[in-house]
């Protein structure tokens, strides 16, 4: 069994990368840094296999960086091409953001396992930013999602004492290529989708990403045997668990690039500056400035094959006392949370039933 270690992000992502980049453990940090790195150009990109595929293209600056930008990057185009020069233009979903599905017909471009893809991203200045050619792999398929309930004692320092419930989540997952039976790495990611019911009585369904701060990989390379049970994902019983529940487990194929990559992010957003670890290190980006290689780029592109299982969680089965989705019983119209109030508006929410839901 191994385990993943939790690792605590103090800053925004990029900021962390671009601030490792240009200072050590004992070096004086310099909270004005130069204004090329300020501008320097984000660039997040995921070419998901599925049928449909999906493919979606971020761009920012670090001094702007948010999961919402409110203001573009001055793109001309945002291109995703393959190893032999097939391409497709991405349209603009909003505002920084660029996303096409793809399916199996698309006439423009294929996407299919063992070929290579990247992304352009042409400027209205001229300057043109490019990634490396990464190759999709077909993810291996997870076996069983299983949880089970842990009571924790709690000593505070004043003394007191109290117990807390948590669940705690186990993965069993083939590790080997389906097509060339050479060992995968993995990436995991989490979502929770929960029913519940908003003051007018509709039932909705509402799926969350987990966002705990944790890099999950496995590097199928560091074990001999084909498969292997993993220790994924703890929490407290929260309200996401008052109403019956799914807990879905993402597992995607990595090609050697990126999991050298959200390796580097977990080392830096893991740092504590002690004295004692490896100096500090820009982040390596797969994209580049055509006209200046020499050009600080932060993010990456990388293209992958998902597969995700997931796990029912009864509420039946867990301790009493839970804290309810909708506070005030979602009822009595005393919720002031939008979906409480109607959850059939709300963008993460669906009153159709998923199809894989318990009877």
């Amino acid at each position: 069994m191994i385990h993943f270690n939790r690792y605590r992000f103090i800053l925004p992502i990029f900021i962390l990368a671009m601030t490792c980049s240009l200072i050590t453990c004992v070096d004086t940090i310099d909270f004005r840094p130069d204004s090329d790195v300020i501008s320097s150009l984000t660039v997040s990109g995921q070419l998901i296999y599925g049928t449909p595929s999906t493919i979606t293209v971020t761009a920012g600056r670090v001094i702007d960086y948010d999961p919402t930008p409110t203001a573009g990057v001055d793109l001309k185009s945002v291109i995703l091409f393959d190893e032999s020069g097939h391409e497709v233009a991405l349209p603009a979903v909003g505002i920084g953001r660029y996303a096409l599905t793809i399916p199996k017909d698309f006439p423009d471009i294929q996407i299919e396992y063992g070929k290579s893809y990247g992304i352009r991203l042409e400027m209205r200045d001229g300057n043109e930013y490019k990634s490396t050619l990464e190759t999709l792999k077909e993810a291996p398929k997870p076996i069983s999602l299983n949880y089970e309930t842990e009571i924790r004692h709690v000593i505070e320092s004043t003394g007191s004492e109290y117990d807390v419930p948590y669940l705690n989540f186990y993965l069993k997952t083939n590790i080997l290529d389906p097509s060339s039976g050479a060992p995968s790495i993995l990436r995991l990611s989490m979502e929770q989708t929960t029913e519940f019911q908003d003051t007018g009585s509709h039932t909705c369904y509402r799926t969350q990403k987990v966002i705990d701060n944790t890099i999950r990989l496995i590097d199928g390379y560091e074990f001999t045997t084909d498969q292997v049970d993993v220790f994924v994902y703890e929490t407290t019983i929260h309200s996401g668990f008052s109403g019956d529940s799914y807990l879905h487990v993402i597992q995607e194929s990595l090609p050697i690039d990126a999991y050298n990559y959200f390796t580097s992010i977990q080392k830096v957003i893991s740092r504590t500056g002690n004295m004692f670890e490896d100096p500090a290190g820009k982040v390596r980006s797969n994209i580049s400035n055509v006209n200046d290689p020499d050009e600080d780029v932060f993010g990456f592109f990388y293209a992958a094959d998902s597969d995700t299982i997931r796990v029912f969680v009864d509420p039946m089965d867990l301790p009493p006392g839970i804290t309810p989705y909708c506070i005030g019983s979602g009822q009595n119209g005393d919720s002031f949370i939008s979906y409480c109030q109607d959850c059939r508006i709300d963008p993460a929410s669906t009153s159709v039933k998923p199809y894989y839901w318990h009877p």
